[in-house]
């Protein structure tokens, strides 16, 4: 028994220390670094019980922004807040994980404060309440915190700033400041990504507000770099996320409607930033255009969840009224294909998983597709529900989470932990028209397999190819998640038919329908079914019928 532990141990460690591995080589030598810098630093500041300064003043000066988009209500009063669809009572601590990390993060960010009716004295209430309690508070000195939460207090204050005492403001300003200069030592460049670059969005922010040359230097380079290596050449956000790109592009064009209304003579090259950070928003605008489906629907691929960000009409009106203009785009590096015909429209997944050195939101989802059929969802993605590490977790960003072909019951990529991916899918374009792809991966090159998929889309119907060849595969099965208020009418030996529309499987070997649960919003879950499709080497689907 002893012997037998012993191996199981050694499997488990050397299994880690694949992942680690093969998740570890992909990072830049610059994230390499700041992980064990801040590693250390952290360490030699609890060793040597250094507390942070919260005492450096600078006054601030309020902004004059154009309208923008109020946050939704999620402080319910009387102590009580609603984030992420989770009702909880503040108990007095800002670092309080009784329900889940996100949630204690969202609680941090205090986008409350720009909610519809949020008054002077409940707002200042809250922001007095958080510097009184700032040194207990664990996680009030992490940079992404700190960068939502300052742009969030420097709108509050521009807002209300005839209804503030000068104790009042003096007491915001010289904690704000503080964590500003915080955050300029501290920027995640060990994760870099949306993170680094919301650092300097928020950077930005403080620039304008405190008259900060150093603020500005130091934002300029992280947004104008950043944001060239970030928004691809069709307009998406690399990370792949449709919801995470509506969340960067809030943040841009609240920072074209800041320089929008600042004096160009404030900072060197502030007008050339701003029609920089103007022509990156129209490309993100375009793309969001492409993207986007039935009735204005952002399609929740990777990390993507219904009321988290604004809606697309939301962000083309205050786009609108900045005065951005931008064309719809065409879909094309990014790797999403939207087809439309008379009686449905397809999201195809032909991308890679992301940026190589953060996958963080990428789903093992290789050749997923997602289909509506009049306005209407018929297959979904199974969506995001939680950050937590766990089993829901593994769930949601396996490959059988998705419309795609699983072999032998593994992922295609190597999803593991809440946010890391290890061996990952490459994806091979093989052939590529506005009604038409065909593409092949990798995922399971440990094997020796190679799957191809097939996608046609023809006026009356819709038709999924798939091969799985090379190797010995103990199975193969294609997965199809029916939108929760898909009913199915019947089911025969090769053919489903639903309430919208009718599936047809050539050369199957066994069909299906599983009980599932999926998440359009977070810490959602709602009963649908899944189809289930073994095969040998070749599946052929047909989806028509359209209802």
């Amino acid at each position: 028994m002893k012997r037998y532990c012993v191996y199981i141990y050694h499997c488990h460690s050397t299994m880690s220390l694949s992942l680690y591995y093969h998740t570890l080589k992909y990072l830049k030598r610059e994230q390499l670094f700041f992980q064990i810098y801040y590693k250390i630093a952290a360490k030699v500041t609890r060793f040597l019980s250094l507390r942070t300064d919260y005492t450096c003043y600078k006054k601030g000066n309020p902004v004059e922004l154009k309208d923008y988009p109020k946050k939704p209500v999620s402080y319910e009063g009387d102590n009580v807040f609603c984030l992420l669809n989770l009702t909880h009572r503040f108990n007095g601590k800002w670092d309080d994980c009784s329900q889940g990390e996100l949630w204690r993060y969202n609680l941090n960010y205090m986008d409350f404060l720009l909610q519809p009716g949020m008054s002077v004295t409940d707002g200042y209430g809250w922001i007095e309440r958080f510097i009184d309690d700032i040194a207990d508070n664990q996680i009030a000195n992490d940079p992404y915190p700190i960068s939502l939460r300052g742009i969030n207090w420097i709108k509050f204050v521009s807002l209300h700033i005839e209804e503030l005492s000068f104790e009042q403001m003096k007491k915001i300003d010289t904690s704000l400041y503080s964590q500003y200069k915080l955050l300029s030592k501290r920027t995640e460049r060990h994760l870099l990504a949306n993170h680094y670059l919301e650092n300097g969005f928020s950077l930005l922010f403080a620039a304008i507000y405190f008259r900060d040359a150093d603020f500005w230097q130091k934002a300029k380079h992280i947004v104008v770099s950043q944001l060239k290596e970030q928004i691809l050449s069709d307009g998406a956000h690399f990370e792949l996320s449709p919801m995470y790109h509506c969340v960067i592009l809030e943040r841009l064009l609240d920072c074209c409607n800041l320089l929008s209304v600042t004096d160009n003579s404030l900072f060197v090259e502030l007008e050339t930033t701003k029609m920089f950070l103007y022509g990156k928003a129209s490309e993100m605008l375009a793309w969001l255009d492409a993207i986007v489906v039935a009735n204005d629907t952002l399609p929740l691929l990777n990390d993507a969840a219904n009321g988290v960000v604004f809606s697309p009409s939301v962000l083309r009106e205050y786009a609108n009224s900045l005065h951005i203009e931008w064309h719809k785009g065409e879909l094309n590096v990014s790797g999403y294909r939207h087809i439309t015909r008379s009686a449905y429209e397809t999201i195809i997944d032909i991308a890679p998983l992301g940026v190589s050195y953060n996958l963080g939101h990428a789903h093992a989802d290789t050749s997923n597709f997602l289909l509506w059929v009049r306005n209407r969802a018929l297959l979904v993605d199974t969506g995001t529900s939680t950050y937590n590490n766990c089993e829901r977790r593994n769930y949601e960003r396996s490959t059988m989470a998705h419309n795609a072909v699983v072999v032998d019951g593994e992922n295609s990529s190597k999803v593991w932990g809440a946010f890391r991916c290890a061996q990952r899918a490459n994806v091979n374009i093989l052939d590529d028209t506005s009604v038409s792809c065909s593409m092949s991966h990798n995922g399971y090159n440990n094997k020796g397999v190679t799957c191809l998929r097939q996608y046609i889309c023809r006026e009356d119907r819709m038709e999924v190819i798939d091969t799985v060849s090379g190797g010995h595969i103990r199975s193969a099965v294609a997965y199809f998640h029916l939108a929760p208020e898909v009913q199915v009418l019947d089911v025969s030996d090769n053919a489903i038919v639903t309430d919208c529309a009718s599936f047809y499987f050539e050369n199957s070997c066994a069909i299906d329908i599983v009980q599932m649960e999926v998440a359009e919003e977070y810490n959602i879950l709602s009963s649908s079914q899944c189809i289930q499709v073994t095969f040998d080497s070749t599946l052929r689907t047909i989806i028509a019928d359209f209802q």
